[in-house]
């Protein structure tokens, strides 16, 4: 899976390619990082929100030259997709 950015792929992991396109899909929507677990990881993983950061600074290392979107943390609660026209 993989996205482009100023005109070349970025490959992603599938987990990453599915994070991406939730916070993105709804931008300025604030999901939790148990939502996050739940929908991508399932109800029954093993994992925690540890795995949803680390897979969000993997995306920001990704995309840290994007000036389309950012993933910004609301601390305490989760992640959002801020995508360049709906910038606060």
């Amino acid at each position: 899976m993989s996205a482009y950015q100023n005109g070349k792929e970025v490959k992603l992991t599938p987990k990453e390619f599915l994070l991406l396109f939730k916070l993105l899909s709804s931008p300025n929507q604030l999901f939790t990082k148990y939502q996050i677990i739940d929908e991508i990881w399932g109800y029954d993983t093993e994992s925690d929100e540890h795995t949803v950061e680390v897979h969000i600074n993997r995306l920001r290392d990704k995309f840290k030259n994007n000036k389309d979107f950012k993933i910004k943390t609301i601390r305490g609660f989760g992640y959002m997709g801020i995508t360049e026209k709906n910038e606060e």
